[in-house]
Parts: C-alpha cells; sequence; structure tokens
C-alpha cells in the first residue's frame, strides 16, 4: 500500500496524471475539495444562505442580514479532482442542456475505521458546473477537516465557488445509520448563467441545508470517496460503501440510457463499481 494522500486519480483522460496532494500544511485547511486557504472557509449560520453578487459571496442569515461577504478570484483557483483526495468515484456529466432539477442518493453510515491515525475520509454525492470551480455537497466525513469533527462520523453539506467554501454545522451520526444526501435545482432562469439557486441537505436531519443562490448552473454529477492521511486497509472502514436509489432528474424528467463512468486507484486497492446504470435507482459501490 502507499500513503493515499499523495496521489488521487484522473477526473478525465486529461487528468490522468496526477499532482501530489500534501495532508499537513500551516497555511491551508481541509474541505471535501483538498487543501485551501484558511480565510477562505466561512460557516453558514442555520437557516441562513449564500449568495452571488458580481464578484462575490455573501453570508447570509435567517433574518436575511449580510454578515460576511467574500470577493472571488477572476481566475479558477479550484483544484481538479485529480489533485485532491479524490481516489474512486462515478461521475455523469449532462450534457443534454436541460438542468440537472434533482439528485439524491442513499447510503450507509460506514463502521469507524480499526486504526486511527489522524486520516479524514469523506464520502458524498456532488455536482458541479462544466467549469469545475464550483462544487454542491452533502457531506459524510470521518476525522477532522475546516468544519470540525473528529475520530467520528459527522455530516454537513458544502458548497464551494472558486477556492471560497462554505459549510453548515457539522452533525454527529452513528455507524449503521441510513443517510439520503438530497440536492435540488429550486429556481432558475433559462439561458441566464448566474441565475440558478440550489439546496443540499440530509434528509430528515436539521441544521444540513446548503442554499446557494445566483449560482451558475452544475452539470457533473459524483459518487465520491475521498481521503487524506490514509496509510493502510486498516486506516479505512471494513467492508465498501453502497450509493444506491440514485435518482437524478432535468427540468425534462429522468433522462434515459445515462452512464455512469469510474474512476478507482488500482495503486491503493479502492475500486469503484456501476452496479446498476440509469437515472432511476442506480447503485455504485466502492470498495475500500
Amino acid at each position: 500500500m502507499h500513503p493515499f494522500s499523495l496521489v488521487a486519480f484522473g477526473l478525465f483522460s486529461a487528468f490522468a496524471s496526477a499532482t501530489p496532494t500534501r495532508i499537513s500544511r500551516s497555511d491551508t485547511v481541509l474541505t471535501p475539495k483538498g487543501f485551501i486557504p484558511a480565510e477562505n472557509v466561512r460557516h453558514v449560520p442555520q437557516g441562513g444562505h449564500v449568495l452571488h453578487a458580481g464578484s462575490a459571496v455573501h453570508v447570509v442569515d435567517a433574518s436575511n442580514n449580510i454578515v460576511d461577504v467574500r470577493r472571488l478570484s477572476t481566475t479558477n483557483t479550484s483544484l481538479p479532482a485529480n489533485q485532491t483526495g479524490w481516489v474512486a468515484y462515478g461521475s455523469w456529466l449532462n450534457t443534454l442542456g436541460h438542468p440537472i432539477t434533482n439528485f439524491e442518493t442513499t447510503w450507509t453510515v460506514p463502521p469507524v475505521p480499526a486504526s486511527q491515525v489522524g486520516q479524514t475520509l469523506f464520502l458524498f454525492n456532488s455536482i458541479e458546473p462544466w467549469s469545475f470551480d464550483s462544487i454542491l455537497q452533502p457531506v459524510l466525513q470521518y476525522g477532522g477537516s475546516a468544519a470540525g469533527g473528529g475520530a467520528y462520523w459527522s455530516v454537513a453539506s458544502w458548497y464551494g465557488a472558486n477556492n471560497t467554501y462554505f459549510h453548515t454545522t457539522p452533525v454527529e451520526v452513528a455507524p449503521g445509520t441510513v443517510l439520503k444526501g438530497v440536492m435540488q435545482l429550486t429556481n432558475h432562469t433559462l439561458g441566464d448563467v448566474g441565475n440558478y439557486t440550489y439546496q443540499a441537505y440530509f434528509e430528515g436531519i436539521p441544521g444540513t441545508t446548503m442554499i446557494a443562490k445566483n449560482a451558475e448552473e452544475l452539470k457533473w454529477a459524483t459518487e465520491t470517496l475521498e481521503v487524506y492521511g490514509i496509510n493502510s486497509t486498516s486506516d479505512f472502514p471494513e467492508g465498501s460503501t453502497v450509493f444506491s436509489n440514485i435518482n437524478l432528474r432535468t427540468t425534462r424528467g429522468h433522462p434515459e440510457g445515462i452512464e455512469w463512468s469510474t474512476v478507482s486507484s488500482t495503486e491503493d486497492g479502492t475500486i469503484t463499481t456501476v452496479n446498476v446504470q440509469g437515472s432511476r435507482n442506480a447503485t455504485i459501490t466502492i470498495e475500500y
């Protein structure tokens, strides 16, 4: 086995050669899209949302007060998947011209890993734009991140926009808990690249809703395992994670004939398998 924190694998063939990712940087913090500057991570209060306003993103509280403003870079500084800890995932890119309106997935919280070495694992479904400079994701996390955490499983929803990331408050969950991660398009104007409103949440778990307003269209859907600080198989949970009841809809319903592609890490032994293809009740398994 080789340290998973040093290698991640390609998004598409153009990204086939991964750039090493260190697991400890004094000026950065860990998010479910890799390490970024600590100043670029913000908490969104319960009942609040994030709002794109020109070249800035506002954090707005439940009373509609602006509590923080983050200026976005004029260049895309987000890392592609192969430069983060994305070691195994299934994905589908929407090129149909009809926005994704609903993307939901069910999976079970795994056992706690046998070894405790300060590792962090993220399991999630997510959607991103074609530019890959944003991401929306309801995330199951083991270990620490910029949002908090420790040697236990917790859930939170994240939204990233060009290397600035926002998260809800983590909620601890027990092994064996069945989760449903949901992302929905709640408002949009056709033809307007910056007028899409999305929300992500874990069904039945209060405080996990992340709302992003005036965002760009999110087109790339994934089911992902992301890891940092892994050195051996005992640093993983035992077994595998099955992403099941994967249901994806666009403005014209369930797209027919879609096929999920996969990325695995043969070097590290994480294997992604599509058990059931399609946009209705699809299943993807990631083995550790």
